[in-house]
This record gives C-alpha cells, sequence and structure tokens, in this order.
C-alpha cells in the first residue's frame, strides 16, 4: 500500500495541479498570510471550550455530523460507514458519517479546479497540490488551537508537527505513516524490504548461504536442477525481483532495494552518496548478468508487470524473490500457505552481501510519511474534521482503527493487543472479508502505525517470519527526504537520467560479457551530465543540508 514515489508521475503532474490550486507562490506563505490561514476567520465559533488535555469529541457527542473525505487512490473504496466493526465504533464514539470518495489525478485536478471541495483530502504528499494546500486548506494548527487542542498537545507526533511546520508557522496537512525517531528508539518500526526462498527447495539443497556471489549462483543451479517444474508444469524460474516498468524508470528492486542490502551508505561527510556508481553494487550487477545468461532469469523479468508477478509468485513459480514490498504479498503468501496445508512455503533468508559480509540496513519508515491528509476551506464542520484527524491520530483511535473493539475482535494480554481466534482466523482465510466486515488497517489517512506496532500488532501470518528477519537491520534515513526536484527543469532532467538508468540496468543484466555489461553501465554513469546531473546532485545536497537543520 506504501511508500513508492515516481519522479515522472510528479512532473507529469506539476503543472496541472499548479495551475488549478493557483498562480505561483509556496504553501510556507513567507511572510503572507495564506488563503487557508485568512478563511479561519470565518470558521463558526466552537459548541464550548476545549480542554488540551481532553480530546474534544468527547464533549461534541450531541451534534451530528456528516462529513465528505476524498482519497486519491483508485483502489480505495470504503462504503457503508458503520458497517464494519472499525467504522462502526467512531459513529457510535464521535456520532459522525463520513462519506469517502476515491479518485484519481484527473480527477482530483477538476475537483481543485473548482471551489466546492470536500471537507477533507487525502493525496499523496509529493504531488505539488501538497505545496500549494495553504491555498485551498485550513491550517491543521489553527483549527487545533481553536477547537481541539488535544490534537497539538497529545495526538500528533510533535517531530512530525516540526517536519511539516512551514515558513508562516502553519501546519496545513498531516501524513500518514510518519515515522519518528521515537519510534525508531522504541522498536515501533518495521522493515518492507525481503529476499525471500522457496523453503522446500532451498532445504533440499542444504540451505545454503546465498549471500555472495558464488553462493548465490550456485544456489540457483542447484535449485534449478532439484526442481526444474513447478506444480502446473511450467519451468522453475530460479530468481525474481519486483517488477520493473522500463519506460517509466521504475526499477524494482533493482536499485535501492539491492543497494540497501549491500550496505552502501545514501550518504558521504552529510552529501548524497553516488550509489549507482559503487563497486559493490556495480559488481552484483555482473552477478545478475551472469544468472540471467545461466538462465536463472527469465525474460519476462523485464516485460512482466507487478500483479503478473505476483500471480507467479502465488503460484509458487520462483525459488528466489528479492523484493520490495513485503506487505504487499500477504494475500499471496496467504494463498500460498494455504495450498502448503497452512505451512510456509517461502521464507526470508539473507541475500546478497557486499564483500565484507555486512548486514543490510534498511528504513523502517520515514518521517514525511505517505499521504497527507488535509481540511479544506469549503468544510462546513471544521470542528467535527478536526476532531476526526485528533482521533484517528490519538493513541486511543490508533487502538480503534488497529485492533477495533477489546472483547470483540482483540483482548489485551501483558499491556498488548492480541486479535481473537476468529478474528486472526478470518484475516488470513478471507481477506476480502475481513477488510468489509471488519475494516481493521482501512482507515489509515493519519495512522499512527507505530504505536499500534508496539501495542503488538503483528503483521499477517503469511509475512511474519519476513518481517521478523528484517527487524535488527532498520536505521532512519530522514535527512535524504524529499530531497529530489519535483518541477522544472531539473525534475525533467531527473526523470529522463531515471529512465536511462533502468534501461542501463536491463541491458547490463543482458549483456553477453563482462566487458559489455561494464562499458554499457559506464556509459550510463557519464551519460548523466549530459543531463544535468550535476545540478540535480547539487539540488539534492542542499536539501540534505535544509534537512539536517529542520531535524535539529
Amino acid at each position: 500500500m506504501k511508500k513508492k514515489y515516481f519522479v515522472g508521475l510528479t512532473v507529469l503532474l506539476s503543472a496541472t495541479l499548479l495551475a488549478a490550486c493557483g498562480n505561483g507562490g509556496s504553501s510556507s506563505g513567507g511572510n503572507d498570510v495564506s488563503k487557508g490561514e485568512k478563511a479561519m476567520a470565518s470558521t463558526p465559533e466552537p459548541r464550548f471550550t476545549p480542554d488540551p488535555d481532553v480530546p474534544s469529541w468527547q464533549s461534541d457527542t450531541d451534534t451530528p455530523a456528516k462529513l465528505k473525505w476524498y482519497v486519491n487512490f483508485d483502489w480505495y473504496a470504503r462504503s457503508d460507514w458503520g458497517l464494519d466493526v472499525v467504522s462502526r465504533k467512531i459513529k457510535e464514539d464521535m456520532n459522525i458519517d463520513v462519506e469517502f470518495v476515491n479518485g484519481n489525478d484527473e480527477k482530483m485536478n477538476t475537483m481543485l479546479a473548482g471551489e466546492d471541495l470536500p471537507d477533507l483530502m487525502t493525496f499523496d504528499r509529493n504531488l505539488s497540490a501538497a505545496e500549494e494546500a495553504a491555498k485551498f486548506t485550513l491550517p491543521l494548527n489553527l483549527l487545533a488551537e481553536k477547537y481541539d487542542p488535544y490534537f497539538l498537545e497529545h495526538a500528533a507526533k510533535p517531530e512530525t508537527l516540526k517536519w511539516y511546520t512551514l515558513e508562516d508557522g502553519n501546519v496545513y496537512g498531516y501524513p500518514s505513516f510518519s515515522t519518528t525517531t521515537a519510534d525508531y528508539e522504541t522498536g515501533g518500526v518495521q522493515g518492507d524490504q525481503v529476499f525471500i526462498v522457496r523453503k522446500d527447495i532451498y532445504e533440499a539443497i542444504g540451505s545454503p548461504d546465498m549471500s555472495t556471489p558464488e553462493g548465490f549462483i550456485n544456489a540457483l543451479k542447484k535449485a534449478k536442477e532439484v526442481q526444474p517444474k513447478v506444480d502446473d508444469g511450467s519451468d522453475l524460474v530460479p530468481f525474481g525481483l519486483t517488477a520493473l516498468d522500463i519506460a517509466n524508470g521504475a526499477d524494482g528492486a533493482l536499485s535501492w532495494v539491492l543497494q540497501d542490502f549491500l550496505n552502501i551508505p545514501l550518504m558521504v561527510d552529510d552529501k548524497a552518496n553516488d550509489r549507482d556508481s559503487d563497486s559493490e553494487y556495480i559488481a552484483w550487477l555482473e552477478v545478475f548478468r551472469k544468472a540471467y545468461n545461466d538462465e536463472l532469469i527469465s525474460n519476462d523479468q523485464f516485460s512482466d508487470n507487478d500483479n503478473i508477478m505476483k500471480e507467479k509468485l502465488a503460484q509458487g513459480k520462483y525459488f528466489a524473490y528479492l523484493h520490495s514490498n513485503t506487505k504487499g504479498i500477504n494475500e499471496v503468501m496467504s494463498e500460498n500457505n494455504t495450498r502448503n496445508d497452512g505451512k510456509e512455503m517461502y521464507i526470508a533468508v539473507d541475500g546478497p552481501k557486499n564483500s565484507k559480509g555486512e548486514d543490510p540496513t534498511f528504513s523502517g519508515g520515514n518521517i514525511g510519511g505517505w499521504t497527507q491528509t488535509f481540511i479544506t476551506t469549503s468544510t462546513k464542520e471544521p470542528q467535527k474534521a478536526i476532531e476526526l484527524i485528533t482521533y484517528l491520530a490519538s493513541e486511543y483511535g490508533t487502538m480503534v482503527s488497529a485492533f477495533g473493539i477489546e472483547g470483540e475482535t482483540y483482548n489485551l494480554e501483558d499491556g498488548l493487543a492480541v486479535l481473537t481466534d476468529e478474528t486472526e482466523e478470518l484475516r488470513n482465510t478471507d481477506i476480502a472479508t475481513f477488510d468489509k466486515e471488519v475494516g481493521l488497517g482501512s482507515y489509515w489517512q493519519v495512522a499512527n502505525d507505530n504505536f499500534a506496532i508496539e501495542m503488538g500488532q503483528k503483521p499477517a501470518a503469511s509475512i511474519r517470519q519476513m518481517v521478523d528477519w528484517a527487524a535488527d537491520k532498520l536505521a532512519p534515513r530522514f535527512e535524504l527526504e524529499d530531497i529530489d526536484p519535483k518541477t522544472g527543469s531539473l525534475a525533467r532532467n531527473l526523470t529522463k537520467v531515471n529512465t536511462e538508468r533502468v534501461q542501463a540496468m536491463v541491458n547490463v543484466i543482458q549483456a553477453k560479457s563482462e566487458e559489455e555489461g561494464k562499458a554499457i553501465w559506464d556509459e550510463f554513469l557519464q551519460g548523466r551530465n549530459d543531463n544535468g546531473w550535476e545540478e540535480i546532485v547539487k539540488y539534492r545536497n542542499e536539501k540534505i543540508e535544509q534537512n539536517i537543520e529542520r531535524l535539529k
């Protein structure tokens, strides 16, 4: 669900979104008062005097309200508010109804060009509309001060608020899945990258070490020898990676995931490190080239989309797989395990390592999160809107959205939430029914999943071993967030570099010799200079410097 941002999409959308939101400027507002801040003057007076230590929704239950909430993803569809366990509880607690509306960027552009907006909006924080939010949304900090100071005092994360406070002193949007330094320190983080193998084949070939180039290639060859065919009679694919989108510069697990496995530093002396030119990375591209030429990587790797590859993974067609989104294969692994008499069909093991044999380092989440949620200037119920955000962002609301109702869907055991047997079984056997009737994890728009993890939230049983494998390999990398240009010539140049980069990766892997592969990669690295690479690096380093100051 979360967390893959492609520069190309941002660039394509930027012009239309900027036009829709107004002329020029930045949502920081500088010394000017933003439109959103001015709109606060016309908001109604609070229905009571709010208490910073008591969430306002607890005192506002006599007043019903209905809010419309737009979520900018076609796949997000929630209907029949109040029927699943989570929304039923929220409705009972708050005396509130919510109508969710989903859509895509085109729909949002049209919406923003008009004046009649829904009460709340959620979209990818990397879209240009997020930078222009001061023109069509109310500042959350001012709403909270007026209606619900509990949001600022207790519900929102202080580090997250600081990160999203703009030059005008306001916070316009609150993120989903924002992970802070405190979350890393308390262990409330989970990894999302994994190298998995079919357990039966892996054990049949002696559970080899696949972290070295030699061990990796040998294991793939042995797997093919031991089980050349899978259940449906098709050929076993010894190795696969997250799907590529070559035309649009999406590199699957071939770049940053592999580079994380190789523990290549992201920064050197507070400057962005050019991981693409690192000798350890280039050495493993050569390993993959050898694997391809030995028919251990299928040509389908370069044409299959994500859905097709997941179907093949669900059929056990891959022996080994390097994946960028563990949570994204929950259902796939559940299908596999069900077919395998409830036993784990795939397990995580140590994948590629650098020549020193160091463990990988992954991100357990970023401070910016994934999406941002905003309250628009069109809302007629600003008080209920900020109360709803407070509810969902708070520890209380997190317990509801992550676990449901105590005694019905979970119980507390030694201070931790444990799903009931019935809830857990439904989750692992019929995810569609689970989502419709229970709704755990469905209202993630300002989610504090780190607190849920601290309180006992576990990944689905089908991927639990995989997530546990990554647990001691996580470290924050907040300095590198949002460092890529999003608009203008630099963004266009970066899009071109990224597209040529994926194409070069594929050409290296398909090269007939090491010399040919090295020449292809050297040509790509050198060719970046024709696309303003030095300016892109300069821009990134300036952003890193700003982030370092921002985090102090």
